[in-house]
């Protein structure tokens, strides 16, 4: 049986470099499933995973509108459900998404290609009414991560990935840890890795003198020894990604308030690795994962080109991975 992670609206990225490609590739180790690539034919797959994208927050973000090459991907689904594939949504509901009443209101348009009218429309709509929701927790997986939207390049392929998108340490540690984890974790898991607190350095801590270095990693710690404590599970905690140049790109779905960052990078390399080696003084409690040390120490262009995403974005690229390169 063959399964391919696919996504009708916008092809996958090829690069590996691309945090949207890594998402995608943290289910295809997951479900043993091909990615699509721009071109490839459907027919040839048993189980199609709809990819909504790592950064899908319910509408629809189509640059060249719904134009032919959108809907010659979906009639290469059609086709392939019409032969008998089993089709499937990743992360969500696909009902939620809403999807065909997106496209109803794109008919028309000057960027909408003439072959969307509300017939098209009702063919989706039948189509993924059909599709089954496959979330991480459905996965018989014996570990768990969950966090902020780094929790991708951290995880090992043996862990269900519970991601939360902006997610600060301290909104976390403010309203309970063990809520989060409790609220969020649906299943039972012999270990669970926390990764939390890189977008507090990037913005807050320096900004508001919110925490030292120590209280940061001591409260974080307390809180995670709780949470160990009382849901007697191992615990391992994440340590906050290496700092990248100020010159590097940054899209808005990456600043606060517009800005990229608050605190030089050496203010912010300076706090980071006083964390690490501060959360490093409770190894005896729980583990410590950190990307390799010597990033921590490289040019930080130099980081940002070899080991982040592309040219844009906070994220660790998907070709720099643990579950690629084995940390």
């Amino acid at each position: 049986m063959k399964s391919i992670i696919f996504n009708p609206f916008t092809p996958i990225p090829k690069s590996d470099k691309s945090h949207v490609k890594g998402w995608s590739t943290v289910w295809s180790q997951r479900l043993n499933a091909d990615i699509a690539t721009k071109d490839i034919d459907l027919m040839d797959y048993d189980h199609i995973y709809i990819d909504h994208g790592v950064n899908f927050s319910g509408s629809l973000n189509l640059f060249g509108g719904f134009n032919e090459e959108v809907v010659s991907r979906f009639y290469n689904l059609f086709d392939a459900l019409d032969n008998g594939a089993k089709l499937f949504s990743l992360d969500q509901n696909i009902h939620s998404c809403h999807y065909p009443d997106q496209i109803e209101k794109r008919i028309g348009a000057k960027t909408t290609s003439e072959m969307v009218d509300m017939d098209f429309v009702v063919r989706c709509a039948e189509n993924f009414a059909l599709a089954k929701t496959t979330l991480m927790s459905d996965l018989n997986l014996t570990k768990a991560i969950i966090g902020d939207s780094h929790t991708a390049a951290f995880s090992t392929k043996d862990q269900a990935i519970y991601r939360f998108n902006g997610k600060t340490l301290y909104s976390t540690l403010r309203d309970g840890l063990y809520d989060f984890v409790k609220q969020n974790v649906k299943r039972k898991y012999e270990e669970i890795t926390i990764s939390l607190g890189s977008i507090d350095i990037r913005f807050h801590c320096l900004k508001h003198g919110r925490w030292t270095a120590k209280e940061f990693a001591d409260k974080y710690a307390k809180q995670v020894l709780f949470c160990q404590d009382k849901l007697k599970t191992k615990f391992v905690v994440c340590a906050p990604v290496p700092i990248e140049f100020e010159g590097r790109k940054i899209p808005g779905t990456g600043q606060d308030k517009g800005n990229n960052f608050y605190g030089s990078r050496q203010q912010r390399l300076d706090y980071t690795l006083e964390v690490i080696d501060r959360l490093s003084d409770y190894f005896l409690d729980f583990d410590l994962i950190s990307p390799p040390k010597e990033w921590y120490q490289m040019d930080g262009e130099k980081y940002a080109k070899e080991i982040m995403e592309l040219s844009s974005s906070v994220h660790i690229g998907g070709h720099c991975y643990n579950s690629v390169i084995k940390w």
